[in-house]
């Protein structure tokens, strides 16, 4: 499981830390899921993604559409629901005392990215630069 199955569109996703404000991006897209029924939740959520990019100078993203959504909040992950990881279901702590008891906040999410998931360093960068466009706000941080 995982993946871009329209998981954000629930409010118990929502509820993430790591996913403080992304309420406000749901709110401001529900009108063209109204308008578009059969635009599937999941593909709504990227394609807007595609665009803020594209929009904030970045490349141009070319989008594939039919990925299916899932139906319920119920089937995305819970907090606890990663082995190996203590809560948010795996996403790395804000602060320390970390998890993991790694050293640093670079060790940390180098040991949840990188050793439990998988990623590069560079893929690692990329995911946490996403984490900076924009303007910041304490209540959207995840940290609050």
């Amino acid at each position: 499981r995982g993946g871009t199955m329209g998981g954000n569109w629930f409010d118990n996703q929502l509820a993430f830390g790591a996913n403080a404000g992304l309420h406000k991006a749901r709110d401001l897209l529900k009108p063209y899921k109204d308008r578009y029924p059969n635009v599937s939740t999941a593909d709504l959520i990227q394609m807007a993604s595609a665009v803020s990019i594209e929009l904030m100078g970045g490349p141009k993203i070319d989008m594939t559409y039919g990925r299916r959504a899932i139906e319920s909040g119920d089937l995305c992950v819970t907090n606890t629901s990663r082995e190996g990881f203590s809560h948010s279901a795996g996403l790395p702590d804000a602060m320390p005392p970390f998890s993991d008891n790694a050293a640093d906040a670079a060790a940390h999410v180098r040991s949840v990215f990188g050793k439990k998931m998988g990623f590069t360093d560079r893929e690692i960068v990329a995911l946490s630069g996403a984490h900076t466009v924009g303007r910041v706000f304490k209540e959207r941080s995840g940290a609050c």
